[in-house]
């Protein structure tokens, strides 16, 4: 089971509340949360390592970066404006590594239940 922590500021608007509930069913494992709410010519970037595109390419990537391995998430900020959203935080993994993230994400509309289309992640290892 994952813990997951959020700070209180994270939730207060819809697509602040929008990328809270993906973050979390990312992590979750809920691949259907997941794919209904992204575009089929999705892309995610992961700077410095790779680029995937195709929904069921980055869904399968999505979950195996953050898998069963994954204990705890720690949400620190989540921003949005328009047609993009950016969250960031930790990842702790079972074997103690923890990684820091920060997610850009553009959506396909600038409306609060717009999909997701691009997301691009800076990702640092710590320990």
């Amino acid at each position: 089971m994952v813990t997951i922590t959020v700070h209180e500021d994270c939730g207060n608007a819809p697509k602040k509340l929008f990328l809270k509930n993906f973050l979390v069913a990312v992590t979750s494992l809920d691949r259907a949360f997941v794919a209904r709410n992204t575009t089929d010519d999705i892309r995610w970037d992961l700077v410095g390592d790779q680029c995937i595109s195709r929904k069921q390419d980055v869904l399968t990537a999505l979950q195996r970066s953050r898998s069963d391995e994954v204990v705890e998430l720690i949400i620190n900020t989540i921003v949005t404006h328009g047609y993009n959203g950016a969250a960031n935080g930790l990842l702790k993994f079972k074997d103690g590594k923890t990684v820091a993230f920060c997610d850009v994400y553009q959506f396909r509309a600038s409306t609060n239940n717009a999909p997701i289309k691009a997301i691009t992640t800076y990702a640092i290892a710590l320990a």
